[in-house]
């Protein structure tokens, strides 16, 4: 992972290693990785370094970049992938936590998060982001698997949520290349796909 420097970083960015690895050689992300970080400029969620938390949020879960091809070795079995997912989530589920977007019953703060998405996405972004939030809100949770170790939805809203704002990224903020129209039907064709960081407007 990246250091981290607000919040924003942390949900344009935690699902870097959520779904790196499939079976599908299309929906690998290129290697050498190409510049689709800078196809989509998002508005910045939370101003305010975090990075602590979220370091420390890393390590209570256990969260480590997995191995596989473009981390030298062999790619990791299905049963290791699917104990990295379970560490994310709990990852995500604490930094949530930790900025007030849980309920005390450890459930996503439904209110909350859209009072911040409503607060930082303005412009071209507003009404983009508050329906995107509320898709990935109501969907969240169901995705959750029996096998979770941390029930709250956290890391499905925040790949959702994430992954959506890629793909529906606004003309005024979208930079079309050959790069970028390539990373947007990678990740159309593939649900699980990495999603590129992109660049953060201040």
């Amino acid at each position: 992972m990246p250091t981290f420097s607000t919040l924003s970083t942390f949900l344009f960015a935690l699902a870097l290693t959520y779904g790196q690895i499939v079976e599908d050689p299309e929906c690998r992300p290129p290697h050498p990785p190409g510049r689709e970080d800078s196809c989509c400029i998002l508005p910045e969620l939370f101003i305010g370094g975090i990075q602590d938390v979220i370091r420390k949020c890393h390590d209570e879960a256990g969260l480590k970049k997995p191995s596989g091809p473009h981390g030298g070795g062999s790619p990791p079995s299905a049963e290791e992938m699917a104990a990295h997912w379970r560490a994310h989530e709990c990852a995500d589920e604490c930094v949530l936590k930790s900025q007030n977007l849980l309920t005390t019953d450890g459930e996503l703060n439904k209110d909350a998060i859209k009072a911040q998405v409503v607060k930082s996405f303005t412009g071209d972004w507003a009404k983009l982001a508050s329906d995107i939030a509320d898709k990935c809100l109501a969907s969240a949770k169901g995705e959750v698997t029996s096998t979770a170790t941390c029930k709250s939805g956290a890391g499905q809203f925040i790949y959702c949520f994430r992954r959506n704002l890629f793909l529906q990224c606004p003309s005024s903020s979208w930079t079309e290349t050959t790069d970028c129209a390539a990373a947007k039907a990678r990740i159309t064709k593939c649900p699980n796909a990495k999603i590129p960081m992109g660049h953060h407007r201040h």
